[in-house]
């Protein structure tokens, strides 16, 4: 269901709301709502969304804004005083410094991984795993790009992708820790090497809020190290 056209993910967006137009979100009509969820408002402005009898509509919803990289972001009243709009993670609520997109030609940022299973002595360039990132509750699919003294740099392919069986035979790893991103500072401001930043790689999945240290940076590109999902 991705890279829908933008009528018809609105389309979608608007199936999936409670259709009440009881105007709680501030706007008048649900369809009204679901235009600006494409512009990045929160869906839990949605009171109703965040009840039990509608807890399928707002997983399908934030599945659906992620596999099309809709990322929520604060209203314009809310940018700062340097006028950059605001990125906060859907499922945890912080800001954002940025969100992290792919290089160029490719599907998802590059993540640095350290596989502690002894199934990792074994695996190649262009193997499919399956893991867990430490501190993360999804199980993630990849492919490994890389392999360079222990660390196996991957492409995320799922869970999604996974889910709709495009990829077979993934050797499943356990847990592993990302130690790495490498990417495209596409939206915020451009951080200096060195700096502790908090980001969103656009492709993850709970469109969570990371942390990490700028070791690298040309251009718009960023190499992020010391990777943590707690944010302080």
């Amino acid at each position: 269901m991705t890279n829908l056209d933008r009528e018809t993910l609105e389309s979608k967006i608007n199936e999936l709301l409670p259709k009440y137009n009881c105007g709680a979100c501030g706007f008048k009509r649900c369809d009204l709502f679901a235009e600006s969820i494409l512009c990045g408002e929160d869906i839990r402005k949605c009171p109703f969304l965040l009840k039990e009898d509608f807890k399928l509509n707002f997983d399908e919803l934030n599945n659906l804004l992620t596999e099309n990289k809709i990322i929520v972001c604060k209203s314009t009243k809310n940018i700062d005083k340097s006028g950059n709009a605001e990125f906060i993670g859907l499922i945890d609520g912080y800001n954002a410094d940025f969100l992290l997109d792919p290089l160029e030609n490719e599907h998802s940022c590059r993540e640095t991984l350290l596989i502690t299973s002894p199934l990792a002595k074994d695996l190649k360039i262009n193997d499919y795993i399956q893991y867990r990132p430490l501190g993360c509750p999804l199980p993630h699919f990849a492919k490994i790009i890389e392999i360079s003294h222990g660390m196996h740099v991957i492409h995320v392919e799922g869970p999604c992708h996974r889910i709709t069986g495009e990829k077979k035979d993934y050797i499943n790893v356990g847990v592993a820790i990302v130690v790495a991103f490498e990417g495209v500072v596409s939206k915020g401001k451009m951080p200096e090497i060195g700096k502790t930043v908090r980001f969103i790689p656009t492709h993850c999945m709970m469109q969570k809020v990371h942390s990490g240290v700028i070791v690298e940076a040309e251009g718009n590109r960023v190499l992020i190290e010391g990777i943590d999902l707690k944010v302080w």
